[in-house]
């Protein structure tokens, strides 16, 4: 069988087939065309393996396309993205994929204009279309995933250079912006990180953009403010039980009955998701015994007073 058979065989959909011819060509003679016909039927069978579930044999044949893609005339950079489409896949697929590995192997500036392209997603029974993330920066998006579980200085250099020119091409992308204050910050530059929070705060006001820049501050009652605004901003309750622990947490010696409404909100959001009670909470509990938890009304207010004394309506906010 030659080459342009086994082509054949893919334009047919016969993948399998395909495959399994040009495996043992390719183990004898790493001639052009062998290759590039080696590596587009791997491609297909990678594709095939995640939809059956056999991830680990998709993970397999991953690295060896990884391998043979040096080897491969890719003047229009197709090999290259269908790399990174991969990659993307065997990360929401893989729990053990590690994607700041991968993009550390990255050479940034073989990536293709295409590769950089926001995708328009077609609008859906008349529901408006919402733009998909360039493959860069959905590979961005998968390593910052790693390295919240991990802050490291070593993960965060892993991902500089592909950070740095996604900041480059598209300097108010709010993602690339909040990765690079999140990198800043395990760095210890934490002015730099909050400068770049204080300018995100100018045009967004989502929660956790308010949380993080909570963290870098050192003024209690500013970081009080900062959390207060997240839990406004924060729609579902569910994911306001993290604000509101750490509302708890700087109110239990200030403020107790303030303290013990953030505490019973926390605990209540956590035990209807079917979540236990931490250590800390539990110290937390012992710290307010007795407490009587203060009025929604008196809260609420309290959160308007917060945020207008440390004006974190919008940018005002500072790290001390």
């Amino acid at each position: 069988m030659t080459v342009k058979e086994v082509f054949d065989l893919r334009k047919q959909g016969r993948i399998e087939e395909a495959y399994e011819a040009i495996r043992p060509m390719y183990a004898v003679h790493k001639g052009k065309y062998t290759t590039l016909c080696m590596f587009w039927t791997a491609s297909d069978i990678l594709k095939k393996r995640v939809r059956e579930g056999r991830l680990d044999e998709a993970e397999k044949i991953f690295e060896a396309l990884l391998r043979i893609l040096p080897n491969i005339e890719d003047k229009g950079g197709r090999a290259l993205s269908s790399i990174l489409y991969e990659a993307v896949t065997l990360d929401k697929e893989i729990k053990t994929f590690r994607m700041l590995d991968f993009v550390a192997r990255l050479q940034v500036e073989q990536l293709s204009e295409k590769d950089w392209e926001i995708i328009a997603a077609p609008a859906v029974a008349g529901t408006p279309s919402h733009p998909i993330p360039s493959v860069a920066q959905q590979l961005l998006t998968c390593a910052f995933h790693e390295i919240q579980e991990e802050p490291t200085v070593d993960n965060a250099l892993k991902v500089m250079p592909l950070l740095q020119e996604a900041v480059r091409r598209y300097p108010r992308n709010k993602n690339s912006q909040r990765y690079m204050a999140v990198v800043y910050r395990i760095m210890g530059e934490r002015e730099k990180a909050a400068g770049i929070y204080q300018q995100l705060l100018k045009r967004n006001h989502d929660s956790y953009l308010y949380a993080e820049l909570a963290e870098l501050t050192d003024d209690v009652g500013q970081k009080a403010a900062l959390y207060c605004k997240a839990i406004l901003n924060q729609r579902q309750e569910k994911f306001r039980t993290g604000y509101r622990l750490e509302l708890a947490r700087l109110l239990t010696r200030r403020d107790k009955p303030k303290a013990a409404y953030e505490l019973q909100k926390c605990i209540a959001t956590r035990k209807a998701l079917g979540f236990g009670v931490t250590r800390e909470m539990q110290q937390l509990l012992q710290q307010l015994s007795g407490v009587q938890p203060a009025p929604d009304a008196e809260q609420q207010e309290f959160y308007k007073k917060m945020i207008e004394k440390y004006n974190c309506s919008g940018s005002g906010q500072g790290v001390a």
